[in-house]
């Protein structure tokens, strides 16, 4: 193991810590939520949660990618304040223009038209998290503080949703509870940030905030396009499907699929400032080669135990919907190389666009694939669920040959 890469080892540890709480703390109420809330207020539940999804993209607007750069290549405190400072300012002015355009689709939405209050405290709950500086740390590699504050903040909120929520008439409490935790740890990351970094939020002129969301224009186009995977279709299936029994269904089998991803999320996270600091692509070459046999029987083990995992999740009403695990399942295999082969490969060389242009081009059949079976008449949930892993396989072949020849490269690092 070469020392050079301990900073990448350190912070994988410590990205796999957070995404243990991130999951680990949700799947300890998720069985309680499902059974307290019956299955058409947990469908509401789980149909907000996925319509946050676009809202927390267009808030983080690329700045988790474009900021950990900058963070990894800025040469003094004075210059990452700047950049946390016009990445803060560039947020808040994103959560007002997505405040109004959320709670406006939401007031035509047939699901959540009904209850605006509650998508609004989402939404306030989502911006409290899309400020918090994650690309800070990120670009440090060095995520053991956002690892301690995410455990203590949502230790809070896992604690009192089993105090207050009881039944449908207490679903108001849980955005309530994330607005909560999320202030916790927005306070404490950049508290963590003043002491080991002496990080302060500089105030720069509007030019300069602008100026920030133009160089993360581009990655924030990319994300918005990749959410297209889940949350467009999470739209459609809500207007389409009238069963809200399917709809519990697929969320659930989402919400497993997004835990097995969470798997995968800290190796990209850490690989992709570690890639920018060293060009080491060998070293990425190697690794995917001893994941192909890793990833691939743990896909046929979750298709294996898909009755265990929904039974677990969701209790035996939700036990029926086991087969929409089985077809989703392949999607796990195509997402942990698609996703190591962007970022960390393609976007960390300075190949954005082609990043962008194999999740646009995903993303464009993924909606002319689901308009089409919508309009056809056939959009029930084993299409849809086919149509979701050929997008997904779309993107790991496009991303695939877009960086083979990085990977080809014989460049490493010294020991």
């Amino acid at each position: 193991m070469s020392k050079s890469h301990g900073a990448f080892y350190k912070n994988t540890v410590w990205q796999y810590g957070l995404q243990i709480v991130k999951y680990l703390l949700p799947l300890i109420t998720l069985p309680y939520l499902t059974r307290v809330l019956e299955p058409d207020g947990y469908a509401f539940y789980a149909y907000v949660v996925s319509f946050m999804t676009f809202a927390q993209v267009f808030i983080d607007f690329g700045f988790n990618l474009s900021g950990t750069k900058r963070i990894a290549k800025a040469h003094s405190v004075d210059e990452e304040n700047q950049v946390v400072g016009a990445v803060t300012e560039a947020r808040l002015v994103l959560c007002v223009l997505a405040g109004f355009a959320i709670m406006t689709i939401a007031s035509f939405l047939p699901i959540t038209k009904g209850n605006l209050h509650y998508v609004f405290l989402a939404f306030v709950a989502v911006c409290g998290k899309g400020l918090v500086p994650d690309f800070l740390f990120q670009g440090h590699e060095d995520m053991g503080p956002i690892t301690t504050r995410f455990f203590v903040s949502k230790s809070m909120s896992t604690i009192f949703t089993f105090v207050f929520v009881h039944s449908m008439d207490d679903i108001m409490w849980i955005p309530v509870l994330d607005i909560v935790s999320n202030g916790v740890a927005l306070a404490c990351s950049f508290a963590a940030a003043k002491k080991k970094f002496g990080t302060t939020i500089r105030l720069v002129s509007l030019h300069s905030a602008l100026s920030e969301l133009k160089t993360s224009g581009l990655y924030c186009f990319s994300n918005m396009a990749a959410s297209v995977f889940t949350g467009f279709t999470t739209l459609l299936i809500g207007v389409v499907v009238t069963d809200t029994v399917q709809i519990g269904y697929w969320s659930l089998s989402m919400t497993a699929v997004t835990a097995v991803q969470a798997l995968y999320s800290p190796i990209v996270n850490s690989l992709y400032p570690h890639m920018v600091n060293t060009g080491d692509y060998r070293f990425v070459r190697n690794l995917s080669l001893l994941a192909v046999p890793v990833v691939l029987i743990g896909t046929v083990t979750f298709c294996c135990l898909s009755k265990l995992i929904m039974l677990l999740l969701g209790g035996e009403s939700y036990l029926a919907g086991s087969w929409v695990l089985v077809w989703v399942s392949p999607l796990l295999f195509f997402s942990f190389f698609g996703m190591l082969f962007g970022w960390p490969v393609l976007g960390a060389v300075g190949k954005v666009a082609d990043v962008t242009r194999s999740t646009v081009l995903s993303a464009v059949f993924c909606i002319a694939a689901l308009l089409s079976v919508s309009l056809a008449g056939i959009a029930d949930l084993r299409v849809i669920c086919v149509i979701r892993c050929v997008t997904e396989a779309i993107l790991f072949g496009l991303r695939s040959w877009y960086a083979l020849p990085v990977l080809k490269e014989e460049k490493t690092i010294s020991d």
